[in-house]
Order: structure tokens, then sequence, then C-alpha cells
């Protein structure tokens, strides 16, 4: 019994196999239920390219990322409550979870392929500093009164003080950071000194954290410092 199913089986196959030999040796093929000629049937099942990229006109390996972040080290971003600085926003981008500026825990759910952090130069580090009581912060009147404001919860009234002072030209020439101050030049080695290459997980092929960010702040103080100077 088994041996003449097999046999019935193997008669089968060979019969199908017969049919598409004559399908494509003759220009159609008629059976019992219709006739099929190679035109019908390239339709109905196309040939393959030899290259399967061949054609395509869409990206098939798209990468995510973030190309404009603004840290604490930023006016603005300090001013509304920013608190974490380039160094968590590059873990942050990479994976590995943070501390938001709320006080909550923050991870992303895949690593990012490329960060830009993109802090401005204007003042830059001025909010970790007064955040921190510096002393040369608390030193001046004003810094020491927008510390207050912060420390007593009344952090927006701070914040319109300052970008208001700021924007107007009467912020206080002391606790100013401008290039050449201690507080800009710590900003500025603080960022050069996220150059060391690092690869995002994940990233095929691997892409960089700081290849842009590490270009844009080497600019970034070279720049101010030398317009400064120059000035």
């Amino acid at each position: 019994m088994i041996k003449t199913s097999m046999y019935v089986l193997g008669s089968a196959s060979l019969l199908a196999l017969g049919l598409a030999s004559a399908a494509f040796a003759q220009s159609s093929v008629t059976t019992d239920v219709g006739t099929l000629d190679r035109e019908t049937a390239e339709k109905v099942q196309p040939r393959q390219p030899y290259s399967p990229p061949a054609g395509r006109n869409f990206p098939s390996r798209p990468f995510f990322g973030d190309t404009h972040l603004h840290t604490s080290f930023s006016m603005d971003a300090g001013a509304f409550g920013a608190r974490l600085a380039p160094r968590d926003a590059y873990h942050f981008a990479k994976g590995e979870e943070v501390m938001a500026s709320s006080g909550q825990p923050a991870k992303l759910a895949r690593p990012l392929d490329f960060l830009v952090v993109a802090d401005h130069s204007d003042a830059m580090g001025f909010f970790p500093q007064l955040f921190a009581g510096k002393p040369e912060m608390l030193a001046d009147p004003t810094g020491r009164r927008w510390y207050n404001l912060i420390q007593s919860g009344r952090g927006a009234e701070a914040a319109i003080e300052i970008i208001g002072s700021f924007s107007q030209g009467t912020f206080p020439k002391a606790i100013l950071p401008l290039p050449g101050t201690p507080t800009f030049r710590s900003a500025c080695r603080k960022r050069l000194r996220r150059r060391t290459r690092r690869t995002i997980p994940g990233a095929s092929p691997p892409l960089s954290a700081t290849s842009g960010p590490r270009t844009q702040v080497a600019t970034t103080c070279t720049a101010t410092w030398s317009s400064a100077t120059t000035a």
C-alpha cells in the first residue's frame, strides 16, 4: 500500500513537471481547466531582477536621531528648567537611563543613531553655575537674588528676569559668562572633554554620538573666543 502511494505521488510530481516544461517549451498549454500561455504566466509571476535593489527608490535603512538639542548649558533651556548637561544628553542618546529634569527616570525605547548637542555660545554655562550656588555667582547681589528665587520655588520669576536682563543688555557683567571668563572657560572645557569618540550600540554601520557635536563644540568655543579677543 505504501509503495503504491509513493508511486502515485511520484507519477503526479513527474506529470506536474512535464506540464511546466511543456508550458515553457510551447507558446501555450491546454489542460482540463483552460489554456495557459507564456504572457499570462509572466503577468501572474513576474521575473525578479538579477539585482534585488535595482529600481528601489526608497530608503531601506533609515537612521533616527536629534540634530538640535539644548542642555542646561544654554541660556534658554536652563531658564526654563533644563538641568541635564551635555554628558547626560550623550548617555541618554546611547540608550542609558538618566534622571530627567523633572526628577523622573527616563530612557529611550531604542538608542538614537546620531545626536547633535547645539548649545548656545552666549552665556554658555551660566545656569549650572547658578544652580550650584557658586561663590562668584552669590557674590553679586543680582546673582544671589536669582539664586534665592530659584531655591524658594520661584524659578519662573527668576527665569523671566534673567532673560529680560540678558536681552536688554542689563545683565550683571560680573557673572555674565563671556569668552575668557572662568565660567565660560569651564563650560567649554566640559564640552570639549566629550570629544572622545563613542559609538552608539545597535547602529549599523556604527555611528558616533559625538562626531557632529564634537565639531560644533570646538567651532563654537574657538570662534566665539577668537571674535572676543580680536574685537
